[in-house]
């Protein structure tokens, strides 16, 4: 027997310690806010779990047909999860060590799995540090070999498409409500040979202040690192390399003295430096980038419908992949603020390097709606991005959709902070491309719907990517994807759930997959702390390619239990 444990690389050892040490330090600092103001905080909550169970695969290797291999697959997954909220202190952390005992194939693997992120007030009202982490694995290369739980991942973003869908599967049973979450359903246990174990880590202090209600002064600094560790038996190396963010930002805007006269300035500055480890281009040594940018804005009230509005700023970017689509300068614009009413409101800014239109439209506290339109002739890829968010809020459901168009790359997207929903869980974010050390323009679509009434819950979900190079022929990508969610509780402490999903990706001219992955299932609550879940999962890919297709059928019994 093969044991195959990933071994910790150098960057992935000092970003786990770095996290480690972030960790415990918030544990000192919250008792320290106890002590400090005599205020109670937040009680702890620390909560070991462990899940055990068996897969059985018809094909684990998602092999063409003809060439497909079976196994059970016996699954151990302890875990702990951290929650604390109040005082000077919030945080969330939950770990998990997959391990999976392949009995047909003769391996073993262990897959460390985080998600944390947590902000400490470390002086009142005016010193905070947020600290992040995540540990997750991914695919190395964009391809049709892909495990359901990775659909619409790469890139690091650390969830998919199929987990987004499920994640945070609420079957309305009594007990613990993560206990039976959706990682056992999209358990990435394929042997693909093309994974690699991606780390983010990141601290960020900031300061704030206020001086007198004149102005409102944020300092923020940031710190991330990010890792990718070829995991035992994967064919491929890494495509993206180990890298360091630093970010710097000042905010100065007008305080609470001000009344017709608005403004605000703006700083950033973001450096990127890579090690230059990837297989993504054996003759790019060099994958640095540093992004500055100022910019200045104020808006005069002339009475309750207008107001008077102007802009200026300059851009100095020296970015890596898009030196023949960058172009630094300065920029100004004079426009105009109608506010219709308290519902509506339109925004337009015109200058010789810049013009943009923005709109605004609540109708109601339930729905909120904005959309901008910005033409900027300086910049890293400068020309027209458009942007736009809608949230509508019913009695019984959410919907809710986001478009968004930025330069961007693997690290960064990586390293972005993690966010949490109005119910305190975290948003996922999917990806469904390979690892690149390139950067790329990115448009991304997301629209969610969920409808929890009694005993019936929905889910539909659906996203849409795109990206490109700067010459249209370093990166050319699209993925999109639809999928849906039922779960009905038929009884105090049993629950059924079915679910279906769609992507399809195509990959230059030559590579397109279409991925349908279906599952149906049932979870049962044996005690307030312990419960268990069976499903069948059918999950096939019909590839450009018919050599590059297959189908699986997948059987999974588990049960877990928390202390």
């Amino acid at each position: 027997m093969n044991c195959r444990y990933p071994l910790l690389s150098g960057n992935l050892r000092r970003v786990l310690t770095t996290g480690l040490i972030s960790w415990l330090a918030f544990a000192g600092l919250s008792v320290k806010a106890q002590e400090g103001d005599g205020r109670p905080a937040g009680e702890w909550q620390i909560t070991p779990r462990i899940s055990a169970g068996a897969t059985y695969s018809d094909n684990i290797r998602l092999a063409p047909s003809g060439e497909a291999e079976s196994d059970l697959v016996l699954q151990v997954d302890p875990g702990i999860s951290v929650r604390k909220q109040g005082g000077r202190l919030k945080l969330r952390f939950d770990y998990t060590a997959q391990g999976l005992l392949y009995t047909q194939q003769g391996e073993t693997r262990l897959n460390n799995k985080l998600l944390g992120s947590g902000t400490a007030e470390l002086y009142q009202d005016h010193l905070f540090l947020d600290v992040q982490g995540s540990i997750s694995q991914i695919p190395n290369t964009t391809g049709s070999r892909v495990d359901a739980g990775n659909l619409g991942l790469g890139g690091g973003s650390g969830s998919s498409f199929a987990t987004g869908l499920f994640n945070n599967l609420n079957l309305g049973l009594p007990g613990n409500a993560n206990l039976l979450n959706s990682s056992g359903l999209f358990s990435d246990i394929a042997l693909t040979g093309d994974q690699t174990t991606a780390s983010s880590f990141s601290l960020s202090p900031y300061w704030r202040q206020n001086f007198g209600g004149w102005t409102e002064a944020l300092l923020r600094y940031r710190y991330s690192t990010t890792g990718f560790n070829q995991d035992s038996g994967s064919n491929n190396q890494p495509g993206a390399s180990d890298g360091d963010i630093q970010s710097v930002q000042v905010n100065l805007k007008s305080g609470r003295r001000f009344s017709a006269l608005n403004w605000n300035l703006d700083y950033s500055r973001q450096q990127q430096t890579l090690q230059g480890n990837s297989s993504d281009d054996p003759q790019q040594t060099n994958g640095d980038s540093t992004e500055e940018s100022v910019k200045g804005r104020a808006g005069y009230r002339l009475s309750r419908h207008w107001a008077l509005l102007a802009e200026a700023g300059y851009e100095n970017n020296d970015v890596a992949t898009f030196q023949n689509d960058n172009r630094n300068g300065s920029y100004w614009g004079l426009g105009a603020i109608w506010d219709l009413n308290r519902f509506f409101s339109l925004s337009g800014l015109y200058g010789p390097n810049v013009n943009e239109i923005a709109a605004r439209w609540t109708p109601s506290p339930r729905l909120n709606f904005k959309i901008l339109r910005r033409d900027q002739t300086v910049g890293v890829s400068p020309g027209v991005r458009w942007n736009g968010s809608l949230d509508y809020q019913s009695r019984y459901g959410r919907w809710s959709a986001k478009y968004t168009e930025e330069v961007t790359s693997t690290q960064q997207l990586l390293s972005t902070p993690v966010t949490v929903d109005d119910q305190g869980q975290i948003i996922v974010v999917d990806n469904p491309f390979g690892l690149t050390d390139q950067q790329f323009f990115r448009k991304r679509f997301d629209t969610d719907y969920t409808y929890q009434r009694g005993r019936n819950g929905w889910t539909v979900k659906a996203f849409s990517e795109d990206r490109q190079g700067e010459n249209n022929t370093d990166v050319s990508e699209n993925a999109y994807g639809l999928g849906g969610l039922w779960t009905w509780r038929f009884a105090p402490r049993t629950a059924s759930f079915l679910g279906t999903g769609w992507e399809h990706d195509e990959f230059g001219d030559n590579q397109q997959n279409d991925y349908w992955v279906s599952i149906i299932g049932l979870a049962r609550m044996f005690t307030p702390d312990s419960g268990g879940l069976i499903s069948y999962r059918y999950y096939q890919n019909n590839a450009e390619s018919s050599d590059q297709g297959f189908r699986e059928n997948r059987l999974n019994i588990r049960f877990s239990t928390r202390f």
